[in-house]
């Protein structure tokens, strides 16, 4: 009964997780990867007629103006600019530089970095600018320019280009242990709180093996793998920490509290080593205190879940699944946790089975030993199938989702560590599958005959009191052949489940990887007029009622692309004739990511239009909010949702 209620649970918990993973698909504009330049003004590769006098980026993440920071450079690698890089008070995802008046012609290198706010990771990168001679031809860069400065030294391309300096490299580093700490430890959590139920309803010697590969856990595993993981998350900070000063030791010290105390990555990074510490405090009583009653040890053990589970949160927070839309923040997260949580049920399960369970059956003989698989990896194949459902359909859409072309597969460092990734995850998907549905079954059904055929053996060793004859030995035969069979199967499906892991550490270390070079993903700049004549666009024009159904709202938007635009409306009482006595203002909103409202007030021509220029800052869906406001101080408000192309 114990047994078939626990995977009655087994069987709920992947109806759960499965139904989880359609909320996510639901709702799939959720994912960014860093703050990303999104287009810049003047734009990339734009060859100006006069030198402007300021440069102006937008991010698609909200920066963090203590080290968000920009320098401009000529062809002499000489910087220009007036030093005053700031993010802009009225929107966080933009970061403005002054130039000095009236630069030469020739071509200018803009060197950025940007700290998201969010997930705190940090980017670099490089684009450039003309302007034009008096002739009207454009200055080149020679071959050997350097393509930006280090803003505090060094060179500013590394993570868009792939290359890994010592802050990187160590990010890296940090990043992957952090992740093999969190997903082993996870699942060990997990494995004794479900895993562990199909044992409770075994018998003695399946309770005896599982109880000592927990203590195993608990004597050298648990508080190891919490030290490390307490480490890495320091490594993170650190690693950060060099890449804005470029490893000027002096400056760490500063940089490091700075990064700890600001914004909402630093919370939730201290957040995920409070929990850290909290669960090392635990693993050191539970191992001192050995006569523990069975209700504390049942304390204990949903404490570590509770951990485990506060873990997660913490780190799906200080994640990119922050940095998204508020209004989808709720699903971002959620879809994020799902996607560490499988990864803990999955791999996280396998590296325990491989480090703290079988380590254990060594002791036990063969035949024993392939009992005890039989017994233990049903209990573990519920969740491990939730798990590589959910972490199959996530990863690659996280992954992917800010991808701007299947080119950028083969031509980015992020692009072919991705490939690599897919194909490991192949790869333990085919042996995941070798072993379940053909090594247990071989094993099962020969451990079966083995079972039946000793017993009969058994009993007629019990009955007949005859010296042994011919008739005897052929069954005892039998049973040694099948004895041999098992132990031969046991014995393979052990060096899979002990080897199987190392195909799931090395999709974490494709992870850290990804994570370091998503700035290899930034998505093209709009080019330049010289560089193309734009895509052809058509002005947005639409009719709309008020939602009190007072006024008629004509609405143009022209020329409906990104940058610059000019807001005609046109207001129509009841009677279809102009108002000309009220006040209109749109508000405008970005749909598909967090940007901020800007408010336009347009302005009367007296025959009842109504007109302004603002901008919209990036192509994409956006929401017109119209605001019609007549004498006697009521408002009318009519919405409009609109697309505008890059």
């Amino acid at each position: 009964m114990a047994s078939r209620l626990s995977l009655k649970y087994g069987q709920r918990l992947l109806f759960a997780l499965l139904l989880a993973l359609v909320l996510f698909v639901l709702f799939p504009s959720i994912s960014e990867a860093h703050a990303v330049l999104l287009r810049s003004d003047p734009a990339q590769g734009a060859v100006l007629s006069a030198a402007p006098t300021q440069v102006r980026m937008w991010f698609s993440e909200d920066l963090n103006p203590t080290f968000s920071t920009a320098a401009v450079v000529n062809a002499a690698n000489q910087r220009v600019d007036s030093g005053n890089a700031h993010v802009t008070g009225t929107d966080p995802r933009e970061m403005d530089v002054s130039l000095q008046a009236n630069l030469p012609p020739a071509v200018y290198i803009v060197a950025w970095r940007s700290q998201s706010a969010d997930d705190g990771h940090i980017l670099k990168g490089s684009f450039t600018f003309s302007v034009a001679r008096p002739d009207g031809t454009v200055p080149q860069l020679s071959g050997n320019t350097q393509s930006g400065q280090n803003l505090q030294g060094g060179n500013t391309t590394d993570l868009v280009s792939g290359q890994l300096d010592a802050g990187t490299l160590l990010s890296f580093i940090m990043i992957t242990l952090a992740d093999l700490g969190i997903v082993f430890w996870v699942g060990a959590q997990l494995w004794h709180t479900f895993v562990q139920q199909v044992s409770e309803a075994g018998d003695a010697e399946q309770k005896a093996l599982e109880q000592q590969a927990e203590e195993r856990f608990a004597r050298y595993l648990a508080i190891p793998t919490l030290i490390v993981l307490l480490l890495a998350n320091l490594g993170i900070l650190l690693g950060q920490a060099l890449t804005i000063t470029a490893g000027q030791a002096g400056q760490l010290p500063a940089t490091l509290v700075k990064l700890a105390a600001n914004g909402h990555f630093g919370t939730f990074w201290s957040m995920r080593e409070i929990v850290i510490v909290l669960a090392i405090i635990l693993a050191v009583f539970s191992l001192l205190n050995k006569r523990r009653s069975e209700n504390l040890k049942g304390l204990l053990s949903w404490g570590n879940l509770l951990l485990a589970l506060a873990l997660l949160i913490a780190t799906s927070l200080s994640g990119h699944a922050a940095a998204v839309n508020s209004d989808l923040l709720i699903f971002a997260v959620l879809a994020d946790w799902l996607h560490l949580l499988a990864a803990s049920l999955w791999i996280g399960g396998m590296l325990y089975l491989s480090l703290a369970y079988l380590p254990v059956l060594k002791r036990c003989t063969p035949i024993e030993r392939a009992r005890a698989l039989l017994a233990i990896l049903p209990g573990f194949t519920p969740l491990a199938v939730a798990g590589i459902v959910i972490m199959a359909a996530t990863g690659p859409f996280n992954a992917t989702v800010h991808m701007t072309s299947w080119e950028q597969l083969l031509n980015t460092p992020y692009g072919r560590t991705l490939d690599l990734k897919v194909l490991l995850v192949v790869i333990l998907l085919l042996v995941s599958a070798f072993h379940l549905w053909i090594l247990r079954p071989r094993l099962r059904n020969d451990y079966k005959k083995y079972v039946e055929a000793h017993n009969l053996l058994q009993a007629s060793t019990e009955t007949e009191q005859e010296p042994l004859d011919e008739k005897r030995s052929q069954p005892k035969a039998q049973v040694r052949w099948l004895e041999a069979t098992v132990s031969r199967q046991g014995a393979t499906l052990s060096r899979v489940l002990r080897w199987e892991p190392l195909l799931g550490v090395a999709v974490l270390v494709c992870t850290g990887l990804l994570s370091v070079f998503a700035g290899t993903l930034q998505p093209a700049l709009p080019q330049g007029a010289p560089s193309g004549a734009p895509a052809p666009t058509r002005p947005f024009i639409t009719n709309v009622k008020t939602s009190d159904n007072k006024f008629t709202v004509q609405l143009n938007v022209t020329p409906n692309r990104f940058g610059s635009n000019v807001f005609t409306v046109t207001v129509l009482d009841s009677s279809n004739k102009p108002a000309t006595n009220v006040g209109v203002v749109i508000d405008t909103s970005m749909l598909d990511m967090d940007m901020g409202t800007d408010t336009i007030d347009l302005q009367p021509d007296g025959k009842g239009h109504f007109s302004a220029s603002g901008n919209l800052s990036m192509g994409g869906h956006w929401q017109l909010r119209i605001q019609v406001r007549t004498p006697d101080n009521t408002l009318h408000e009519a919405r409009v949702k609109m697309f505008t192309p890059f």
